[in-house]
């Protein structure tokens, strides 16, 4: 039995979710569809509309240790479904937690910042995870699946991906993933708004709030009447507006892999931790513009951001090479080879 423990609400998001379901997609082409496991509510909707069984275990998900009991009463319920291998995605894991999960299956994580676990299986699809050093501590050092050929990009990125490049700018997308804690997407709207060139009728922003965006209602009403601006919600096909656009401004999580499967001229910031090695690695191996961390320098990322722009504005061949070097990031294959590496953990 193979499963899949992600989270996902209004304070962490839907990131964790977003990249399990391409890994359960690939699965499920592989002809072993997974279990979600959740601890609340929130993401439940979501999984069930993906076609995929989950089951919730009414916890904390900040307290992973904690529910062990739960997983473990789950898990016995299924005891006729043979050898159990999980998933498990999620910045709140502890050793313990992995240790305590290891006495019940063969576990394998979803890990970005380059810390090991006790775990069968350690997997970090970003493109800096091959530089970083995974210890090995009194439980070995586990098998590691690292590096951008293991991005699970979801399956509408797979196929389909032609773009062109446009002579001239007109529209621009300002994504912040499944939420917006400090208001990103505003920040930067007003900054460009505040420039002559940029508040040109010429220019078209798209603004994406995602399923746990809290502002959706101040970025109607700030931004609602404007003719040059679209706040964008329940985006069912991401790859047609994304297609659609010249530049995309994207948070430093998964979804600068999707824009790169397309080469769609982007340029990138941060506001989680989790995703600053993200965008430095991004700015070192492209042309791609690090605006950095809009939650702690709002000004000075607003105005990089704004020049990065300019800059898309004004130049095509920069925009032809940030397109070129982005389609070289990922090859679209790795969440099947994530669900060949899960199949054959739970092989051995």
């Amino acid at each position: 039995m193979y499963i899949i423990r992600a989270d996902g609400n209004a304070a962490i998001g839907m990131g964790h979710v977003m990249r399990c379901l391409s890994v359960a997609d690939a699965m499920k082409e592989q002809g072993c569809a997974p279990l979600f496991v959740t601890a609340c509510a929130e993401c439940m909707p979501l999984i069930i509309q993906r076609g995929y069984r989950v089951s919730q275990l009414h916890t904390d998900y900040r307290e992973m240790e904690a529910e062990l009991p739960a997983f473990r009463k789950l898990l016995e319920a299924a005891a006729d479904m043979g050898e159990h291998v999980i998933l498990v995605d999620s910045y709140q894991v502890t050793d313990a937690y992995y240790r305590g999960l290891r006495q019940l299956a063969r576990v394998a994580c979803l890990e970005d910042m380059g810390r090991s676990y006790p775990v069968d299986l350690l997997i970090n699809y970003n493109i800096y995870a091959t530089q970083l050093f995974y210890r090995q501590d009194e439980d070995g050092l586990p098998d590691t699946r690292l590096g951008a050929a293991y991005t699970p990009l979801r399956k509408e990125f797979l196929t389909d991906t032609a773009y062109t490049l446009r002579d001239k700018v007109r529209d621009v997308m300002i994504t912040t993933g499944g939420s917006d804690p400090c208001f990103a997407a505003g920040t930067f709207m007003d900054a460009f708004l505040q420039n002559a060139e940029l508040a040109s009728e010429n220019l078209h922003y798209h603004i994406v709030s995602g399923p746990f965006n809290t502002h959706t209602d101040m970025l109607q009403q700030r931004y609602g009447n404007r003719s040059n601006v679209t706040v964008h919600e329940r985006v069912t096909c991401m790859k047609e507006l994304m297609r659609s656009c010249d530049v995309v401004l994207s948070a430093a999580g998964s979804t600068v892999y999707e824009v790169s499967a397309l080469g769609v001229p982007m340029i990138c910031f941060y506001f989680a931790k989790n995703q600053r090695r993200g965008a430095e690695a991004l700015a070192v191996e492209s042309a791609i513009i690090n605006a950095g961390n809009i939650a702690e320098k709002p000004a000075a990322v607003t105005e990089r951001a704004a020049r990065a722009l300019l800059c898309c504005v004004r130049e095509k061949p920069y925009r032809a090479l940030l397109h070129r070097q982005e389609k070289q990031l990922v090859d679209g294959g790795g969440a099947a080879r994530l669900a060949e590496a899960l199949r054959a953990l739970g092989r051995k």
